[in-house]
């Protein structure tokens, strides 16, 4: 069974890889120790979690960044399967009203219903995510800045990323938002 694993996981990425978003996985050795350590580092974020399902995709995103918004809706039939967890991880890193919005959801008092209304009234004419900007405490300033340092650890740079376990037990590290149909299939996979 783990070959078969094995070659599903590779076919995956040569797919991904060929449609211009990229992962981290055995496309070289460097980048799995990296995603390897990240997910290893993960608890130090601070995320939204949306969804109970037991299979879980952490993801990197910026409230005003088109590419997760895509992202975000791409995934909306898998969440309502109940079978899977995004957690969302903010960060404040695209133009100068990115950081106060990142903030706003991370402090509101109820962070969910803040990223909610960030996608959902999403808007792509006007410059990016529905919550306004907010002032950012010290205690969610810390909590940006980990998020931050975090996603520089991966030496990406840019957001969406997603990272998760495959069901083999391979890190996995996807950049960018895939077309819905491979999005679907990378996550029938999640460990």
């Amino acid at each position: 069974m783990q070959p078969i694993l094995k070659r599903l996981t590779a076919a995956l990425i040569t797919l991904a890889l060929g449609t211009g978003w990229s992962t981290g996985v055995n496309a070289a050795d460097d980048k799995q120790l990296l995603a390897e350590s990240i997910l290893a580092d993960i608890k130090q974020a601070s995320w939204i979690a949306e969804g109970k399902g037991p299979h879980v995709v952490y993801i990197f995103f910026d409230p005003n960044c088109p590419y997760c918004h895509t992202l975000y809706e791409s995934t909306r039939a898998q969440i309502k399967t109940g079978k899977l967890q995004l957690r969302w991880i903010p960060v404040g890193i695209l133009v100068t009203t990115s950081h106060g919005k990142a903030g706003a959801i991370l402090g509101a008092k109820d962070p969910l219903k803040a990223f909610y209304q960030n996608e959902e009234h999403y808007d792509r004419s006007a410059g990016g995510g529905g919550i306004n900007e907010d002032l950012v405490t010290p205690d969610v300033e810390n909590k940006l800045q980990a998020n931050a340092k975090l996603l520089a650890r991966t030496r990406v740079g840019g957001v969406p990323l997603m990272l998760f376990r495959a069901d083999n037990g391979d890190p996995i590290m996807v950049q960018g938002a895939p077309p819905k149909d491979k999005l679907a299939a990378l996550l029938e996979h999640v460990k």
